[in-house]
């Protein structure tokens, strides 16, 4: 048990901000901090150098806390785990002068909290049996994320069944509940604690993650867990509460790893998956996030699901962040591959945890901030469990890791990036048309979706269904265009190909958008679409018998007549205008100026036999390029967007703007080429035009 005297009352707070999921995080604050322990507490000066001396009557302000992971087996393993923890933290109790301090001030625990399958109530006794229970001795708050186990649908650790982890946060509220001790305010949150002496920073920032509905390799069908709607969530809210932080430390913790020696290994490679064949399966959708919102801006990433206990190097494609993995509290299991990742610290078969002590740094002897970690190994059957020794405590590993900056490595966006596809598409896509498609415009491509993705994040949820509908089908039409483009610049007649069955299965998307749900004048966009749709072979031309002007005007017109009402439609806008407007004005016209391009440039490539010359496609291209740049600054006008750390319209414009520079470089090289190759980029759209037209 705990000593006594940690009644006492200590001298400084924990915040906590509770952001994500649907589970009532705006009572967190309230719920949280009534039965948390202050943990500001300052280190003695004289504990070897951890704070070292101020040469103020004032020691350091230093935090204590546990971490522990994959905890929920109700094993009697995780029940010596349990009081070897409490024996710890009682012997890291520190004086200073006439004032006490504890050893622990919270734990940490990092998912699979209920094994196998997770809990299926508020008050499902699996709560007494794997977590009241095995942590009756430690008298402390746990900050709790969700792991695979947790959110089970069908069998123990799918995580299709991400509902079932809100169980889990509702606990956090339960007044039926044993104790006080489990907090898991939202599914993902903000947790900060301590606070320094010099300038009342947070000490440390703890970024809660709820990784399952990204890393998890099985679909949950439910979509509000959707990537492309709870994941960028997620992302924008991680982004946004990384950047504004002013902890000293900040502190990421998730289920899932970014690096692993253990048998799960390293995120875009879990479990032996090839990225390139199973992208999701071998987690890169993860890597993906991590790399965009994570790495570097946290100090830390505290990650469990492989069971074993590992600290491990900075790498440099994650910047600074140094990452721990702890996952032995419930169960053991064999490192797979000591080398694969650098490791100052690895131990597997073992139960076991990690005792750690951040203290802020000092402005006397100009000693940086530090993070002191101690491995903990946890034998059920040793004397003292493995922990202490006639009275003196057996760290298995001890190290301090000086406060660093940061690398400045260059944040991705391939999580928020990535095509939308059938998560949001109101129909399946037809066989015959690549969806993974991806030319010369990829970057540009994935630039535009991730920064209207996070523009549209705020919608309302009825407008954010429509919105990302639009910027799926927007993306089709991109497809065509990329298809288009790399067809110019490499002269295969399969990627014209690929450009016409894209425009047909744009059309079948945007007519099936019910629009009606918008605000003025948007409301009208799904008759443009119909119109868009119907359009092909209205026009009196008869398409797939040969002639290859026909073939082409039959799909240039109706993309002329939708830019034309997409323009009519943004140029109705009154000067009063909702705040969700200027999110798809800004799609709207990027939508056109698309629609529009792809009908120029067919034109020109029909034209090159004739009339007109090289310069003049790539002309087409590259002015539909530049317009693009233009178009995203709209976004500039998006409501609250001083909020974000950055401002979706500039940032985009600018490294759109370095993206069209490298395409336009390409596709003046290939005006310098014989143009004679694309005289047959067109041959083989009038049979593919045939079978299209069934479809119609």
């Amino acid at each position: 048990m705990m000593s006594p005297w940690k009644l006492l009352p200590l001298v400084a707070a924990i915040t906590l901000s509770a952001c994500g999921g649907d589970s009532g995080s705006g009572a967190a604050g309230n719920n949280s901090s009534a039965n948390t322990p202050t943990p500001n507490q300052p280190t003695d000066p004289d504990d070897g150098g951890e704070g070292g001396d101020t040469g103020a009557a004032n020691p350091l302000a230093a935090v204590r806390f546990i971490v522990i992971g994959d905890s929920g087996s109700g094993s009697a393993g995780q029940y010596a785990v349990g009081e070897a923890i409490a024996t710890v933290c009682q012997n890291k109790d520190e004086f200073f002068d006439d004032m006490a301090f504890p050893g622990c001030d919270l734990v940490v625990g990092l998912g699979d909290n209920i094994y196998e399958s997770g809990v299926t109530s508020v008050d499902d006794p699996q709560f007494e049996e794997k977590f009241e229970k095995p942590f009756e001795p430690v008298d402390l708050p746990f900050y709790m994320v969700l792991g695979n186990h947790d959110n089970t649908a069908y069998v123990g650790g799918d995580g299709a069944g991400n509902a079932r982890g809100e169980f889990q946060v509702d606990y956090t509220y339960f007044d039926g509940k044993l104790s006080n001790r489990w907090k898991m305010p939202d599914r993902y949150y903000q947790h900060s604690v301590g606070t320094t002496t010099i300038n009342s920073r947070p000490l440390i920032d703890f970024f809660a993650l709820d990784s399952n509905p990204i890393a998890g390799g099985f679909a949950d069908p439910d979509l509000a867990y959707a990537y492309h709607t709870y994941g960028i969530d997620q992302r924008n809210w991680a982004v946004n509460a990384l950047g504004g932080s002013d902890a000293v430390f900040k502190i990421a913790m998730s289920h899932h790893p970014y690096l692993s020696n253990g048998s799960h290994g390293n995120a875009g490679n879990y479990d032996g998956v090839p990225s390139e064949l199973l992208p999701v399966l071998a987690g890169e959708r993860w890597k993906a996030f991590m790399e965009e919102a994570v790495c570097d801006q946290a100090d830390f990433l505290f990650a469990g699901h492989d069971h074993d206990l590992q600290v491990l190097n900075a790498v440099p494609s994650c910047g600074r962040t140094e990452f721990v993995v702890s996952g032995a509290a419930g169960k053991t299991r064999s490192l797979a591959d000591t080398e694969r990742n650098a490791a100052r610290y690895q131990k597997g078969d073992s139960y076991g945890f990690f005792w750690m002590k951040a203290v802020e740094a000092n402005p006397v002897t100009l000693a940086p901030a530090k993070l002191c970690v101690e491995a903990y190994e946890v034998d059920p059957d040793a004397e003292g469990l493995g922990v202490i020794t006639v009275g003196e405590l057996q760290p298995a590993f001890s190290h301090c890791f000086e406060k660093q900056m940061m690398t400045m490595v260059s944040a991705g966006n391939d999580f928020s990036g990535q095509a939308l596809g059938g998560y949001a598409l109101p129909l399946p896509l037809p066989e015959g048309f690549d969806a993974n498609f991806t030319g010369p415009l990829k970057e540009l491509r994935e630039t535009l979706v991730a920064g209207f993705t996070e523009a549209g994040a705020g919608l309302p949820e009825e407008q954010r269904q429509v919105f990302d509908q639009m910027l799926a089908g927007t993306d089709i039409l991109f497809n065509a265009m990329d298809a288009a483009t790399a067809a110019i610049l490499s002269g295969d007649t399969s990627e014209m190909s690929q450009s016409v069955e894209a425009v047909f299965a744009a059309a079948e998307q945007l007519q099936a958008i019910d629009t009606s749900s918008l605000p003025e004048p948007f409301n009208q966009l799904g008759d443009a679409f119909d119109a868009f749709a119907a359009g092909f072979g209205n026009a009196g031309i008869d398409a797939g018998e040969g002639d290859t002007t026909a073939d082409i005007a039959f799909i240039a017109g109706p993309l002329v007549e939708l830019a034309r009402n997409l323009d009519n439609i943004v140029d109705g806008l009154e000067e009063q205008v909702p705040g969700e407007v200027p999110v798809f004005a800004g799609l709207t016209s990027v939508l056109s100026t698309v629609t529009l391009g792809l009908a120029n440039t067919l034109e020109q490539l029909v034209l090159l036999d004739t009339s007109a010359t090289g310069e003049q496609l790539v002309g087409a291209v590259a002015a539909t390029l530049q317009t693009l740049v233009g178009d995203v600054l709209l976004l500039n006008q998006i409501p609250g967007a001083e909020d974000y750390v950055t401002l979706p319209g500039d940032a985009l414009s600018s490294v759109l703007l370095v993206v069209v520079r490298e395409v336009t470089e390409q596709l003046d090289e290939r005006v310098l080429s014989p143009l004679d190759p694309l005289l047959d980029l067109l041959s083989p759209i009038t049979g593919l035009l045939t079978g299209l037209l069934d479809l119609f």
